[in-house]
């Protein structure tokens, strides 16, 4: 069986080798047979006179598909095919948006890992890999602020870090879908705060009473970085393209991305951006660590009293920094054995 990476850089290639002949007409596609056999036939890639990719999924017999729009991009529709020698119909799935893409390969590379692992029923087990993926094409993108997005690169860089040493690392991030830290298995947790500029400031905002407080019987660590914008850093498309190649759930990966806010679109300036990272601090949070709690306000919070936020200075901080082999250390533990 292909690996799920190798399935991906297949549909590339043969996309890459079809999209060179665009004839302007959706409905004239040029194929590609793809190396993954069913019980009615092989898959085969497609792109159309417009340049949109599609892949076909030959159906049963008496098959027949009511199909239309599955999202506000996605879409699946009977396509027969003929040629001098042969007739059949497929299944074609296709995505009407060019910066969606990404996600939409990723969506076809899980219909080629079930159909390799099993092609008895290639249409209903297809339908299933879309059903799982149909939210990422439900909405159209939305852009993030800068403070979003340099978050986000810290985000995406801690992650990226895990994954070297988990590949199913993509599961604490928790961070996107409104978790109180970052990064957590419930009794480990990673809080991460991210800056770029030129101040030589230390400044961590804080948001909440409870960010800084560890889970119950757990730990939390904190991790602070400096960003400067350069040429020689990576776009956050490219830190997104690295991170996807080191996890094993790209589908989590994406839907995360998405509720995060990341949905790249075409000429879109502000995932031009490049920056590097140029300061790392990390501290373990505990009773010498500056922070504020439910329980470290004197009385305890007041009635009526929400949204507090609050600036730790980490030059004020009396503990040293982490050294980064007890950081990695640390890190892994996130989902490790209890």
């Amino acid at each position: 069986m292909t690996s799920g990476r190798g399935l991906q850089d297949l549909l590339e290639e043969h996309w890459a080798a079809l999209g060179g002949a665009a004839s302007g007409r959706a409905d004239v596609v040029r194929t590609s047979a793809l190396p993954v056999d069913t019980d009615f036939g092989r898959l085969l890639a497609a792109v159309d006179g417009h340049g949109f990719r599609h892949l076909l999924i030959p159906l049963q017999r008496r098959q027949t598909i009511t199909g239309g729009a599955v999202g506000a991009a996605l879409r699946i529709f009977e396509r027969p095919l003929q040629d001098d020698e042969s007739y059949g119909r497929y299944a074609d799935i296709t995505c009407s948006l060019r910066e969606l893409d990404d996600v939409f390969t990723g969506l076809c590379r899980d219909v080629l890992v079930a159909l390799e692992a099993d092609g008895e029923r290639p249409y209903r087990t297809a339908l299933a890999v879309v059903d799982r993926w149909r939210r990422l094409f439900a909405g159209g993108p939305r852009a993030l602020t800068q403070e979003q997005l340099v978050g986000l690169y810290g985000e995406l860089t801690v992650l990226s870090r895990m994954l070297e040493a988990d590949p199913g690392a993509t599961r604490y991030w928790a961070g996107p879908e409104g978790g109180r830290h970052d990064f957590t298995d419930g009794r480990h947790a990673v809080e991460v705060k991210s800056t770029a500029g030129t101040s030589e400031r230390r400044l961590v905002q804080v948001h909440g009473l409870d960010q800084l407080e560890e889970p119950a019987g757990g730990d939390l660590l904190l991790g602070w970085h400096r960003f400067e914008d350069h040429p020689d850093g990576p776009s956050l498309p490219e830190l997104v393209q690295r991170v996807r190649d080191l996890c094993d759930d790209q589908h989590e990966l994406l839907s995360k991305l998405m509720r995060a806010g990341y949905r790249p679109v075409v000429g879109d300036h502000q995932y031009e951006r490049r920056l590097r990272p140029v300061e790392s601090r990390w501290y373990r949070v505990d009773e010498r660590f500056p922070r504020m709690t439910p329980t470290s306000v004197v009385g305890g919070v007041p009635a009526g009293v929400s949204d507090v936020a609050y600036t730790v200075d980490l030059g004020g901080v009396q503990t040293e920094p982490l050294a980064e082999a007890e950081v990695d250390h640390l890190l892994a533990r996130v989902g490790g054995p209890l």
